[in-house]
């Protein structure tokens, strides 16, 4: 028996009160929801054995989507409640290359590169990849591969354009203006066009590296040789002498060192006095020297020209000396035979030949030690005379 309400009151469930004691009508503890079959927005409600429909109220829903958003290189996830945001880097940590379809990449070596279909020997129909997909590739060592010319006389290598985009280029052999060479003083011998002079003397040359080699000047380093010629003209008027011609290049900033660098071509120029069809003596040597400049430095020669007699080196050994030391022979005087006051002499036919380098300099190289005895004369070839 339990209380009911018929607008009486109880004092407590347990005793009831006057006329208001009624059988219970349902169990305790029944509760169901169902849906209605004929109305799926009614709810049927029952509680300990009646039930009570319930018509559901219409609530606001909100789509999931998701989307990607290419500023942001992001995936958005759009739920009823909440927005999760996957970034492009989260899911890249996510994938392999491998996993990807048209890869072919397992077991990639140090430095391989990503290639599409490098097997270009097996062609399908219309000579196209079969089952093409990027696989790795590892460049092969050379092994018997030799570059060869093309029918023009170029190799064919692969640079990079402005963009660092990998093209093929042709490589000639001989680049165009790979050498500059420059004639500076002629090689006539009796013209006196460049200048003969009296006696001894110095002279500087200078070479002008910037305007005479201007496509590797600033660029590179130089390597630089030098051909030239020294005659030296004995007249009547002369006396016997021992000539020395001691040439030195020197680079921009560097000092003036015939230790190591200078060139020296020495003679004598003399008259016989047995044979008097030899009026007067003249003597020609040719010189060859090569040295390096450092990127954008100028260079120049340092010449030296001396002369010995008899008299000059008894008893201090020195040069022989004269009023007309370093004068200019006269044009007029330089173009006869045999009119000129005193030997003369000019460094002609000189020529420079420059080409780009990577240069460098040893003047402390490793070298044999200093013998006192040289080894017995023994021909390599049986002599035959």
């Amino acid at each position: 028996m339990t209380c009911s309400n018929c607008n009486y009151k109880c004092n407590h469930c347990g005793n009831p009160c006057d006329k208001c004691s009624n059988p219970a009508r349902y169990s305790k503890g029944d509760f169901r929801i169902d849906v209605n079959p004929f109305d799926p927005s009614v709810w049927m409600v029952t509680i300990q054995g009646a039930t009570t429909k319930v018509k559901i109220p219409k609530i606001n829903e909100t789509d999931t989507k998701l989307s990607t958003n290419f500023t942001s290189s992001s995936l958005i996830y759009n739920a009823e409640k909440h927005t999760d945001i996957v970034t492009g880097s989260q899911l890249g940590q996510l994938i392999n290359l491998e996993d990807l379809r048209d890869t072919e990449v397992s077991d990639a070596d140090s430095c391989d590169l990503l290639v599409y279909n490098p097997y270009c020997s097996e062609c399908g129909d219309g000579c196209k990849p079969k089952n093409a997909r990027w696989k790795h590739y590892h460049i092969p060592d050379a092994g018997d591969c030799e570059l060869e010319l093309d029918d023009e006389g170029y190799y064919h290598v692969l640079v990079k354009d402005d963009c660092g985009c990998i093209k093929e280029c042709k490589l000639p052999v001989m680049a165009d203006g790979s050498i500059a060479i420059s004639y500076i003083r002629d090689s006539v011998p009796d013209d006196p066009d460049f200048p003969w002079y009296y006696g001894i003397y110095n002279d500087t040359i200078n070479l002008h590296l910037r305007e005479n080699a201007p496509t590797f000047f600033g660029k590179y380093d130089l390597e630089v040789t030098v051909n030239y010629g020294i005659q030296v003209v004995h007249s009547t008027a002369s006396p016997n002498t021992n000539f020395r011609s001691l040439l030195v290049p020197v680079a921009e900033g560097t000092t003036v060192d015939p230790t190591m660098f200078a060139s020296i071509l020495q003679d004598q120029s003399t008259t016989s006095t047995t044979v008097p069809y030899i009026p007067w003596g003249t003597v020609c040597l040719r010189g060859s020297l090569v040295f390096y400049v450092p990127k954008g430095k100028e260079a120049y020669l340092h010449h030296e020209f001396r002369l010995r007699t008899k008299e000059s080196i008894v008893p201090s050994g020195g040069y022989a000396t004269n009023p007309l030391d370093g004068q200019k022979v006269p044009d007029d005087i330089a173009g006869q035979i045999d009119r000129m006051a005193y030997t003369a002499s000019r460094l002609n036919a000189l020529q420079i030949i420059v080409k780009p380098a990577r240069g460098t300099s040893n003047t402390s190289p490793v070298v044999d030690p200093e013998r006192s005895q040289l080894d017995p004369a023994i021909d390599a070839y049986p002599n035959v005379g």
